[in-house]
């Protein structure tokens, strides 16, 4: 078995640690909600809300993975995503964590690791930037999903990333001329 490449990525949500784990870890079989590339997710075995949890994601159709909660740790800290079934052309082998950290009672950092083994193994340098703005995508679509409760799709993703860049924007401004 080859090695495993890692890419990590976070995003700040506007919400309670609590309400970013429910999300992630209860709401396990509904991350179409959020995700732009899935078109279609269910839960699909396991004890729900738990660790054994696993989905059902269709990615295209006829193209789906089949996704596991394998492990959580702490008090709504972290948990580790595995493809057990299915997969993404190109992609051996894929597992993912997610943690939480609690800035404030209304504010939570989402903290994902992927872990990727590409075949052939010298795929991955190709492949890294496009699986990361994938992954991108998807926390900015946590995000909005999260804070508005309006459903990211393929459709809208492209709006919402642009009210998301404008807002980092706005914000990078001012920041930039104060430390100068």
């Amino acid at each position: 078995m080859g090695k495993l490449n890692v890419f990590t990525i976070e995003i700040e949500i506007n919400r309670s640690k609590s309400d970013v784990w429910d999300l992630v870890f209860h709401q396990f079989g509904e991350v179409n909600n959020f995700n732009p590339l899935i078109i279609n997710s269910h839960y699909e075995s396991g004890p729900l809300g738990e660790v054994g949890t696993e989905r059902k994601c269709e990615i295209t159709p006829g193209n789906w993975v089949r996704e596991k909660i394998s492990a959580s740790r702490g008090d709504m800290d972290e948990m580790d995503v595995d493809i057990v079934e299915g997969g993404l052309p190109l992609v051996a082998e894929m597992k993912a964590t997610i943690q939480l950290r609690e800035v404030n009672a209304f504010k939570t950092i989402v903290k994902m690791t992927a872990k990727v083994r590409t075949k052939p193994a010298l795929m991955f340098p190709i492949m890294k930037g496009p699986m990361s703005s994938k992954f991108h995508d998807m926390l900015i679509g946590m995000k909005y999903y999260a804070e508005t409760g309006a459903l990211v799709t393929k459709e809208n993703i492209k709006a919402i990333k642009k009210e998301y860049a404008e807002l980092n924007d706005a914000f990078k401004a001012p920041l930039a001329a104060a430390l100068a």
